[in-house]
């Protein structure tokens, strides 16, 4: 049976692809036949999963080593990645980065830093690329998430605040492109098993998380990959301005 590849032809960037739900997210897109721009801080790790991913389904797939806070730096990315086909199909904001502690404690530093990566960067990204997805009259971007935004988790205000402005951006962002092709939507996730999960928590602490979860487990990055490759599918066309939670039941909102 000839396998469905709903996404080939098109081309899609994704962010924080290095590792962890990224890595998984890049996989899916071109096993459903995207051709990728991937982008990391690490250029050893964004190397290795592009050359991985290209090897596995053979899909152009090109690394950049680009830090997502430096406008510029995206800028010749979105530009070099579009020179594929002539536009950016899919743009998946998935870098990120949290630090754990009592807001009471944290210093305006991390603030700003955290800031920059988890809200900014999707401000960045979503501004360079719509000029093309609007000309071209399609595009896709996917936002993810953190369910802490939603519910409130304690140590991780900042994060959380950041998320959650993520959300609302989207939302009205979606309401300003629909009308020309262009869906904006959010995957909001829980607790998923990551190398930064293993560099948060112990593994006495993600032993015992499961049992918070009515489907008795922790999130897995593949999770968070099929969710973004629906959004990203000609299948969501009339979907957008939505948050869906993969969370394992976690938070019911």
């Amino acid at each position: 049976m000839t396998q469905v590849q709903p996404l080939a032809g098109q081309v899609a960037l994704v962010t924080g692809a290095g590792q962890g739900v990224g890595e998984a997210i890049a996989g899916r897109l071109a096993a459903a036949g995207a051709d990728l721009a991937l982008v990391d801080r690490r250029e050893d790790t964004v190397r290795r999963v592009a050359d991985r991913i290209a090897a596995e389904t053979g899909r152009q797939v090109r690394p950049y080593a680009c830090d997502v806070t430096d406008r510029d730096g995206l800028g010749v990315v979105v530009k070099d990645a579009s020179a594929l086909t002539g536009r950016l199909d899919v743009l998946v904001n998935n870098a990120g980065k949290w630090t754990s502690g009592a807001f009471v404690d944290s210093s305006p530093a991390d603030w700003h830093e955290q800031l920059e990566i988890n809200f900014l960067a999707v401000l960045h990204l979503s501004q360079l690329v719509l000029p093309g997805m609007l000309e071209a009259g399609y595009g896709r971007i996917v936002n993810i998430i953190s369910d802490s935004a939603r519910v409130g988790e304690p140590g991780v205000a900042v994060y959380a605040a950041a998320k959650a402005a993520v959300a609302g951006f989207s939302r009205v962002l979606a309401k300003e492109v629909g009308r020309r092709g262009v869906t904006v939507n959010c995957v909001s996730l829980s607790t998923t098993v990551t190398p930064g999960a293993h560099d948060t928590f112990s593994e006495e602490q993600l032993a015992k998380m499961p049992r918070l979860y009515p489907v008795g487990r922790l999130g897995r990055p593949d999770d968070a990959a099929a969710a973004v490759t629906y959004f990203a599918s000609p299948d969501a066309e009339w979907v957008t301005g939505q948050t869906l939670s993969v969370n394992g039941g976690y938070a019911t909102l």
